[in-house]
């Protein structure tokens, strides 16, 4: 996929630029509105400029993936944890040719979601949230972690967690100036380079938002298009796109049956809450349903529906037939030229054979569906538990009663039988 590499390089260095350049020109405002000589001025917002560039690039090749995994309380999971979903990340690394397999964390959240960071052995990972391991079958799953793994190999990772530094920190200095000017405004003459700063900060974090998105709605087409080649299944990534954009946010009455004790865990708030964050996942539940032209412009991912069309078409599980469908469906721009398909070295990709398999009976009664999801459920909820060391009780009444390390009394009372348990 060395094309597709070369060309995320290329465009994505020239939208940081531009994002570089953005903050650059904040800093420039801000020194010479708060500085009596505006030559003075000018020079700090450059030094303030400079500094922020080192420290940027410092911070995203030290601790950026820890913050974004940091946002939604991701979780690593221990070898063993969960064989399926590390089955499955394995498999793809080596399909993809990746040559090393990334760390895998989990999200407890109901919202079925996924994203991806990093780009090397050191830092690369792959978060997925309890809804999203709940709700696909093996088949689904295994094109989801396709497409991030195709994130990390075309090193989108890496400029997004640029890109998303860059525009958090120009919508902080943004925010916490229009909060002073807003506190002290009572104080404070209305000159014209004053209106000009204000005027600055309320445009600067639109004009990044759109620079920070834009880096990632035809990289979503060129994830997906990896990942069919990756798994040779295209129909299983669109079932699963198709489960995760008709996900309900109605909220569920919990059944007597069920082993949840800290039920305020999981909370969908944790994947919705980070609008930085929600750029990298594989569906953005934040950006709305419209054909807008304007709310487009503002959209991180393309539509879930065309992305599901195209993969419905498909014939052959390849990038050649995924471009052609493509063309037909969505635009007649190719993802890849012509002349650069030809060349690419996706002969060389690796097919791979399961090594763990989900039993799957031919015939099924109607609820077998449901009671598998609630199994998976639960055996994700687990997994992040154990992370968390929460401490297991299991209640004579077959509740488990999964208690935080936090909690500092020294009994507990079974909600369901109202057996009290002693620490």
């Amino acid at each position: 996929m060395w094309y597709i590499i070369e060309s995320n390089k290329r465009k994505t260095f020239v939208l940081i630029t531009l994002m570089v350049l953005l903050l650059m020109a904040l800093w420039v405002v801000i020194g010479i509105c708060f500085s009596s000589d505006i030559t003075f001025g000018g020079f700090l917002g450059i030094a303030l400029s400079i500094i922020s560039a080192i420290g940027i690039i410092i911070y995203v090749k030290t601790n950026s993936s820890k913050f974004f995994l940091n946002q939604v309380d991701a979780v690593p999971i221990e070898n063993g944890d969960y064989p399926v979903l590390e089955n499955i990340v394995e498999e793809m690394s080596i399909s993809a040719n990746l040559g090393f397999v990334p760390k895998i964390y989990i999200v407890c959240s109901n919202v079925p979601n996924a994203f991806a960071v990093g780009m090397n052995e050191k830092n690369s990972a792959i978060a997925v949230t309890t809804g999203l391991l709940s709700l696909l079958n093996r088949d689904e799953l295994q094109g989801v972690v396709a497409h991030e793994i195709s994130h990390i190999k075309n090193q989108d990772t890496l400029y997004l967690m640029y890109a998303g530094v860059i525009f958090g920190l120009i919508v902080t200095v943004s925010d916490s100036l229009l909060r002073g000017f807003s506190r002290s405004r009572s104080n404070r003459g209305g000159g014209p380079l004053i209106l000009i700063l204000i005027i600055f900060l309320i445009l600067s974090p639109i004009m990044g938002k759109l620079l920070y998105f834009s880096l990632s709605r035809k990289r979503e087409f060129l994830a997906d298009a990896c990942a069919c080649q990756y798994t040779r299944y295209p129909t299983g990534l669109a079932s699963a796109l198709n489960k995760i954009s008709n996900y309900s946010y109605v909220k569920k009455e919990k059944n007597d049956d069920e082993d949840i004790f800290d039920e305020d865990i999981c909370t969908d708030e944790k994947v919705n809450s980070g609008k930085i964050v929600s750029c990298m996942y594989i569906h953005n539940f934040l950006q709305k349903k419209t054909t807008n032209a304007l709310s487009n412009l503002f959209a991180s991912h393309p539509p879930i529906s065309k992305r599901i069309q195209v993969l419905r078409k498909m014939g052959a599980a390849d990038i050649e037939e995924y471009q052609k469908v493509y063309t037909s469906v969505v635009s007649k721009k190719h993802l890849i030229p012509k002349n650069k398909l030809s060349k690419m070295d996706i002969q060389h990709l690796a097919i791979v054979t399961p090594l763990v398999e989900e039993k799957v009976e031919e015939q099924k009664p109607q609820n077998a569906p449901k009671k598998e999801e609630t199994v998976r459920h639960r055996q994700a909820k687990d997994v992040y538990y154990k992370a968390k060391e929460y401490k297991i009780i299991n209640c004579p009444c077959e509740t488990k009663l999964k208690i935080p390390k936090e909690y500092k009394k020294d009994s507990i009372v079974c909600p369901h039988c109202k057996t009290v348990h002693y620490l």
